[in-house]
């Protein structure tokens, strides 16, 4: 595969996996809270390099923590799935009311940026793993990370996710007129959509990690079989 095929295989698959339009909502219950649209921005903006060293990080260490810890792929998967189950379920109850106002009060920060570095924390987990970075993102980060490495274009790879990372953070950037055109009541409304979607993104990432760990453990079993005859 030549570099330029690489590059955007590379950006498509990581497009379609981190979504940044189709993670915007999501980005907007988590921050709906905060107490000033500046605030909403700086946390935006911050969210990005977040997501960028994660999955940079993932890139070039993400199969040897799992391993570390004897964790594999699938595991983590369902793992990711029960939280987001967890999460969907309070989003379509209504009863999703995580707040952060001491992150956001002016005791505790003179500046939006202040205020927003506080924030980012409370919404680390789910927003950024498993919602932006889950175990679909981990696995193409690896692979393409190993291809880049192979084929002398990892400035070029880290490059991709940047501009993933910076579409993000534009779209996230748009939360706040969209919220105004919403309104509370139907911000409540697209919550709770938004939570039975989500409940079925984490009923898909469970059956895939459940299938997977199902398949890995017939074909060890078979393997086994087949060296002892």
């Amino acid at each position: 595969m030549d570099q330029t095929a690489f590059f955007v295989a590379f950006f498509a698959a990581l497009f379609a996996i981190a979504n940044p339009i189709g993670n915007l909502p999501f980005f907007i219950m988590y921050t709906k809270d905060a107490s000033s649209t500046r605030i909403r921005q700086a946390i935006a903006i911050l969210l990005g390099p977040v997501i960028f060293a994660t999955i940079v990080l993932c890139m070039f260490f993400g199969s040897s923590v799992l391993s570390f810890f004897g964790i594999s792929l699938p595991a983590f998967q369902i793992a990711g799935a029960i939280i987001l189950v967890t999460i969907a379920m309070s989003m379509i109850s209504g009863t999703h009311t995580e707040q952060v106002h001491a992150a956001t009060s002016s005791e505790h920060a003179t500046t939006p940026w202040k205020a927003a570095e506080a924030y980012i924390p409370t919404i680390l987990v789910p927003l950024v793993i498993p919602i932006y970075v889950g175990a679909a993102t981990i696995t193409v980060s690896v692979l393409y990370g190993h291809q880049a490495v192979a084929n002398g274009c990892l400035i070029g790879a880290i490059g991709v996710v940047a501009v993933i990372c910076l579409m993000i953070v534009l779209c996230n950037l748009s939360s706040d007129p969209i919220m105004r055109v919403l309104g509370p009541q139907g911000l409540e409304i697209v919550v709770r959509v938004f939570g039975i979607i989500l409940l079925g993104i984490a009923v898909q990432m469970f059956a895939e990690g459940a299938g997977d760990m199902v398949a890995t453990f017939i074909h060890t079993n078979m393997s086994a079989t087949a060296a002892g005859t």
